[in-house]
């Protein structure tokens, strides 16, 4: 399988992820995302958009426009499908004062190259994690990169809800018995896509986050997944941790991002 057929399979996990429990409004471009309930979270609102329309950005700034005009979201959201038509609009969005951000999708063929730590434990949230372990290290995360209560709430109630509607599977690294990380896993059509890879702080360089990797792989492997897929920061440190574990690029999806109120994840 050639990159752009992983990179389109990444998408469309990305995708269903977004429009899971929203109400979409389809476009000659792409789609407008809408989750009234969780204003603050800016992956549950916002534009989607497979190839630029013609009447360019300010076509889709204005759809954004109107679908939240009057509600509670405060910010513009912008997913490009296609990162080079998005590099051609970067300074438009610049003028007007949005942020640009982009992901690498990364793929793994099989299972990832490391030695598991054997006092790290992977347990399945609602089986063998209680869901207050669970709620608690998504929570520190949240507060460690600094979202308020309100934004932290609204960012986990929209995870929890679209995972259990898309069949994730939830879990929670036990280091020597201690909760030490969170890794959660969808697996379809023979694809695995692995999400929300964390370590708590005290846990780190203990091979946490390698071997929470290795043991997801290990059941995406088991529900007969030949690939696992993945979102990471293109200009952060963890995908150089992906690269060292077998993970290779397969393409990028870029954001133009705008925040007219503070706060929002």
């Amino acid at each position: 399988m050639d990159t752009n057929d992983l990179l389109r399979k990444a998408l469309d996990f990305q995708r269903a992820w977004v429009e899971t429990g929203s109400e979409v409004t389809r476009t000659s471009y792409g789609a407008i995302i809408r989750t009234p309930r969780y204003p603050l979270i800016h992956m549950a609102n916002l534009a989607w958009v497979g190839h630029l329309p013609g009447g360019g950005a300010g076509e889709v700034l204005a759809d954004l426009d109107e679908a939240f005009d009057g509600t509670e979201v405060r910010h513009r959201n912008v997913i490009f499908e296609d990162a080079r038509a998005a590099f051609d609009q970067q300074e438009a969005f610049a003028t007007l004062g949005f942020r640009p951000l982009a992901d690498l999708a990364m793929a793994q063929l099989g299972l990832p190259a490391c030695i598991a730590n054997p006092d790290l434990d992977l347990r399945e949230v609602g089986s063998g994690a209680p869901e207050d372990d669970y709620r608690r290290l998504r929570m520190r995360l949240f507060e460690g990169v600094g979202y308020g209560p309100e934004e932290a709430r609204q960012l986990y109630a929209v995870a929890r809800e679209r995972g259990a509607a898309l069949g994730q599977r939830d879990f929670v690294g036990y280091f020597q018995g201690a909760p030490a990380g969170t890794v959660s896993l969808q697996t379809r059509r023979g694809f695995g896509f692995i999400q929300d890879v964390a370590t708590m702080p005290e846990f780190r360089n203990r091979g946490v986050a390698r071997t929470m990797l290795f043991l997801a792989s290990k059941r995406a492997l088991a529900a007969q997944c030949q690939y696992t897929l993945l979102f990471t920061d293109l200009f952060d440190s963890p995908q150089a941790m992906y690269r060292t574990l077998g993970y290779f690029p397969v393409g990028e999806i870029r954001t133009f991002l705008k925040v007219e109120a503070p706060g929002g994840p």
